[in-house]
C-alpha cells in the first residue's frame, strides 16, 4: 500500500536538518518502509517569524505493507533525528489515503503565502482521520500538513542534497570552488544559483552545523545528478538523494497583497516617491488605487537595490515580497523581492521588464530570470541513481574558497 508522510520542524538553529531525516527515512527503514521517487522538498512563507532557517517541510511517498507498523516506525525515526531539546516543535503527518491529496492544496497555498493557524490544522486533521505525531510543542504539524498539498501539477524544480557523514558536522566544507565555476558554465541553463560571481562566493554549500554538505539545483534530476558529479571536495559524502521542490518558482508572490504583517505577494500602483536611507536602503512610496503602501530595497539585495533607486514618480510598478510589521520609524512596508516595471512615467535609463535581487540573497523559493518561459509541470520518471546511499569517496583534494 502506499501512503503520504508529511514532516516538519525538526531541526534548530544548532543544527539536524528535516531533509537529512528524510534522507534517513529512505536509507534506514528497508526493506518495510520504501520511499518512493521523488520525495517532496517544500518551503513555505519565508517571512514568518517563528519558522525553522528556511521553512522547509519534507512529504514522502512510500510503500509498506501495513499502516500500523510503518507509522509506528517513522514516529520513532522523527522521535531520534528531532532537536527537541534544542527548540524543534515537530510535527507529522501520516496519510493512509493518498487519493485525499487535493484536499491539502488549499493548506498548501496559505501557508505560502500568510499565517496558518495550528488550531485550524489540527481540527483539519480530525476531520480528515489523519494520524499525528507532535514532539514540542507541534508547531511543525501546520508545515506537515502544508506539505502533503504540493505535488508536480504546480511549476517545479529539483535539488540533489548531499549529506555529510556524522564526524564532519559542524566542520567546513572543502568545496573546490573552481570545480563549481566550471560545473555552473557547463550545466547553465539547466542548473542555478551555484555560485556568486559579485562577491565570488560558493552557493552550492551552506555554512552551519547541519548534516547537509551541498545542494544542486536545477530543472531536472538528471541535470542536477549530472552536476554534482561535477563537483571536487575534500570529504567522504555519506550519500545523496534527489527532491522534487516548489524552490526558485515564485510560488508565494503569485497573490495580491491583503496587507497582513507576515503576508506574502504583491501590490500594484504608481511610484509617488523614492528615497534613500541610511546605509543604502531604498524606500519607495506607491499609489495602489488611492492607498498609499511603502516598499524597501534593502542593501544586501545588490542589483534589486540599485534598480529600485532608478524608479521615478509617475512609474506604474507591481512590486513582490512580504510585509513587515510596523516599528517606532516605519509603518508597515514591503521588503521587496522582485520589482516588475509595467510603464514609465517619463524619460530615464530603466527599461520595462522584471528585476530581482542578486543570487546572493536570493530566497529559497526567488525564481531566477533564466527560469521565466522554462516552467515545469508534470511528473518526472525516476532515474536510477536519485538515491545514493552507499559512501562516496573524494574526488580530489579541494583547494581553500
Amino acid at each position: 500500500m502506499r501512503y503520504l508522510v508529511g514532516i516538519d520542524d525538526t531541526d534548530s538553529s544548532r543544527g539536524y536538518c528535516t531533509t537529512y531525516l528524510a534522507y534517513r527515512i529512505a536509507t534506514d527503514l528497508l526493506p518495510d518502509i520504501r520511499v518512493l521517487a521523488y520525495p517532496r522538498l517544500v518551503r513555505l512563507n519565508p517571512n514568518i517569524p517563528f519558522k525553522t532557517r528556511g521553512n522547509a517541510a519534507v512529504c514522502l511517498q512510500i510503500e509498506a505493507p501495513d499502516p500500523e507498523v510503518a507509522f509506528e516506525r517513522l514516529s520513532a525515526k522523527v522521535t531520534e533525528l528531532s532537536d527537541v531539546s534544542g527548540g524543534a516543535n515537530s510535527g507529522m503527518v501520516f496519510l493512509e489515503d493518498s487519493s485525499k491529496a487535493d484536499q491539502f492544496e488549499q493548506l498548501y497555498l496559505d501557508a505560502l503565502t500568510g499565517v496558518v493557524s495550528p488550531h485550524r490544522v489540527r481540527r483539519f486533521l480530525r476531520e480528515q482521520g489523519t494520524k499525528t505525531l507532535e514532539l514540542g510543542n507541534g508547531m511543525g504539524l501546520v508545515g506537515a500538513a502544508s506539505a502533503v498539498g504540493f505535488d508536480e501539477r504546480f511549476d517545479h524544480t529539483y535539488e540533489l542534497i548531499a549529506y555529510r557523514r556524522r564526524e564532519y558536522w559542524g566542520t567546513r566544507r572543502a568545496i573546490d570552488s573552481s570545480s563549481v565555476r566550471s560545473m555552473d558554465s557547463k550545466m547553465f541553463p539547466y542548473t542555478f544559483n551555484n555560485y556568486d560571481y559579485q562577491k565570488r562566493k560558493v552557493l552550492v554549500a551552506p555554512h552551519g552545523p547541519d548534516p547537509v554538505f551541498a545542494g544542486v539545483r536545477g530543472d531536472s534530476p538528471r541535470s542536477v545528478i549530472e552536476a554534482f558529479h561535477m563537483l571536487a571536495y575534500d570529504e567522504t559524502i555519506d550519500g545523496h538523494m534527489v527532491y522534487v521542490s516548489n524552490q526558485h518558482t515564485d510560488a508565494h508572490l503569485q497573490r495580491e497583497l491583503d496587507w497582513k504583517v507576515y503576508s506574502s505577494g504583491w501590490v500594484e500602483g504608481t511610484v509617488t516617491e523614492v528615497q534613500v536611507g541610511a546605509g543604502g536602503h531604498v524606500y519607495v512610496t506607491i499609489d495602489a488605487d488611492g492607498w498609499r503602501r511603502f516598499a524597501a530595497a534593502y542593501e544586501p539585495t545588490g542589483d534589486l537595490r540599485r534598480t529600485v533607486r532608478l524608479l521615478q514618480p509617475g512609474d506604474r510598478v507591481r512590486a513582490y515580497g512580504g510585509v513587515r510589521r510596523a516599528t517606532t520609524l516605519h509603518p508597515k512596508t514591503l521588503n521587496l523581492e522582485k520589482l516588475e516595471v509595467i510603464s514609465r512615467g517619463g524619460r530615464r535609463v530603466l527599461p520595462k521588464g522584471t528585476y530581482i535581487s542578486s543570487p546572493r540573497s536570493n530566497r529559497h523559493l526567488t525564481k531566477p530570470l533564466i527560469r521565466y518561459g522554462r516552467e515545469n509541470r508534470g511528473k518526472e520518471s525516476p532515474v536510477d541513481d536519485w538515491l545514493e546511499s552507499a559512501l562516496i569517496q573524494p574526488r580530489v583534494r579541494a583547494e581553500s574558497r
